[in-house]
């Protein structure tokens, strides 16, 4: 368990992603994961307006039905939801057969869903946006919810964060974050916005959480990561050498090696993000009780130093100051 200090509670360190809730993820499939994901102790979920064709707010609202208290829900504002076609909607069940035959043709659908549209944030719609939300959801309140993507002008925009504290003070809202890259979370600190909460990408090769943490000044937001399997096709692809020190790291830290490409990012993202929440997609039984194993553990010191250094082009001792 990890403690969001703005909330004044203790949540999951492992949060469940509602990216393709609805899209890839059928409703009834979706419902048993979130029900199984609370039953095993899940306490923060992540989704926002365009997440699954637009769907993946009603069908969370829905799996909370009766447990709303006992978790944490993120969601978003800056991307609307995408319009997807009758045509569209009408083959996506014959697609996700597909795809679930054929793993491979997972990438391949994924660049072709459609996704809500990015523009300027207008404050004036921002309240809009959360009572939507809030009536997708079938709550009465918002934890936590993150400016979606922002560029850094958005993020450093009083107008905007003016309209948020109102909705904290109106009870819509609890807590404020950013979802986006690391320039856009440190111009909204720097402008002294009221981050609460910093959700970001975080994989070995991109150094984003360390490099936050030495840019922002105390006190630091809660960091929230993601997309940490993102890394397993760039860690498969590296040279040799790098191999070598990758295979390592996984025998000197007690990684099986036939299972090394899933649990050493696995192990990277929670020793990366030891206080915060690490969030992943999980909708099979088998991932979500290994992910939620992992979370549990204590972070282990040191690993994901070890690992960005095993993966670095030059090896850290033979690096030229």
């Amino acid at each position: 368990m990890v403690r969001v200090p703005r909330l004044d509670r203790n949540v999951s360190a492992i949060g469940f992603g509602c990216a393709s809730l609805g899209s890839r993820i059928s409703a009834a499939d979706g419902q048993r994961a979130i029900a199984r994901a609370i039953d095993l102790g899940v306490s923060w979920f992540d989704v926002a307006p365009p997440y699954g064709d637009g769907h993946a707010e009603a069908l969370l609202g829905q799996g909370l039905r009766g447990r709303r208290d006992k978790v944490v829900v993120c969601t978003k504002f800056g991307i609307a939801a995408p319009q997807v076609s009758f045509a569209a909607r009408l083959i996506r069940p014959a697609a996700r057969q597909v795809v679930a035959t054929i793993p491979a043709l997972r990438r391949v659908a994924s660049k072709a869903r459609a996704t809500g549209a990015r523009a300027a944030i207008d404050p004036a719609m921002i309240e809009t946006s959360v009572a939507r939300s809030l009536q997708s959801l079938g709550t009465d309140y918002i934890d936590v919810l993150a400016l979606h993507d922002p560029s850094q002008d958005d993020a450093a925009n009083d107008a905007i964060f003016d309209v948020l504290r109102r909705l904290v003070d109106k009870g819509y809202i609890r807590a404020v974050s950013i979802a986006g890259a690391p320039d856009s979370i440190i111009a909204a600190v720097r402008s002294v916005q009221p981050i609460d909460i910093a959700q970001f990408p975080d994989m070995p090769f991109t150094n984003a959480a360390p490099l936050l943490r030495s840019r922002l000044p105390a006190p630091q937001p809660m960091f929230v990561t993601h997309s940490v399997f993102g890394a397993v096709g760039a860690i498969a692809r590296i040279d040799g050498s790098r191999q070598h020190r990758i295979a390592a790291i996984a025998e000197q830290y007690g990684i099986d090696g036939s299972n090394a490409a899933q649990d050493l990012p696995l192990r990277f993202a929670f020793s990366n993000n030891p206080d915060g929440v690490v969030i992943i997609s999980m909708f099979n039984t088998s991932h979500m009780e290994r992910n939620i194993a992992a979370s549990i553990a204590e972070p282990t010191p040191g690993f994901a130093l070890a690992v960005r250094r095993a993966l670095a082009s030059t090896p850290a001792h033979a690096a030229v100051p």
